[in-house]
């Protein structure tokens, strides 16, 4: 069931909710404060949680984190923090992504083990779409390596591609590919695996146009 507002002419009846949510997982953030403010007035109660966490990841990407960390909290309420519904992780998500800008790894680590323990059960989140749960899978596996927790980063690199390969999508691929390459370099697993990862990474980098990942690998 979609909202008032769906865009009609979309084949898969995406809202325009769904596409601002994509432009603020993607981090593309020009008029996205516009298009927020464009749907006051016109949203449902279930539409709330999903408002909010956009909300809540703009804050995050432009650095606003005590503000990102308050309407974090909003959507946990929304969602009762149910464990199978996607805004509860992304919320989860964020806020873990938030106390790891500012340092506070354990407080992180708390929060990416509530998504680590909801993923264990099954990735077919009831409301997630594919790009939500590599997103999560492909930022987890980002952040454990930052935390230098490999054996953690290559599951969830690991986790994501399977996905992606049983779903036939490629969001991310790059990324993905590369955080599995350097959990696989700062563990026990073989040299040629990490090659095989990393060379992956480096193509898919270079047909995806990602600049920020290539100049990350080339140096």
């Amino acid at each position: 069931m979609f909202s008032d507002f769906a865009d009609k002419n979309s084949d898969k009846g995406e809202s325009i909710l769904d596409k601002i949510e994509k432009d603020a997982l993607m981090g593309e953030l020009t008029d996205i404060d516009n298009k927020l403010s464009a749907l006051q007035g016109k949203l449902n109660n279930n539409d709330m949680k999903q408002y909010e966490l956009i909300t809540g990841v703009v804050d995050y990407q432009k650095n606003n984190i005590d503000n990102s960390l308050f309407t974090l909290d909003k959507v946990l309420q929304l969602t009762k923090s149910a464990d199978n519904d996607v805004y509860t992780l992304l919320a989860y998500l964020f806020k873990g992504l938030g106390y790891l800008s500012q340092n506070h790894v354990d407080r992180a680590q708390y929060y990416f083990q509530m998504i680590s323990d909801a993923l264990n059960e099954s990735t077919d989140i009831q409301n997630a779409n594919e790009l939500e749960v590599l997103f999560v899978c492909k930022t987890l596996a980002n952040s454990y390596n930052a935390m230098k927790l490999y054996e953690k980063a290559y599951q969830f690199s690991r986790c994501g591609l399977n996905y992606a390969q049983e779903k036939h999508i490629s969001y991310f691929l790059d990324e993905l590919n590369y955080d599995a390459a350097t959990a696989v370099k700062n563990s026990d697993n073989s040299s040629e695996e990490y090659e095989d990862y990393l060379n992956l990474a480096y193509y898919l980098a270079k047909a995806n146009h990602n600049e920020s990942l290539l100049a990350t690998i080339n140096r």
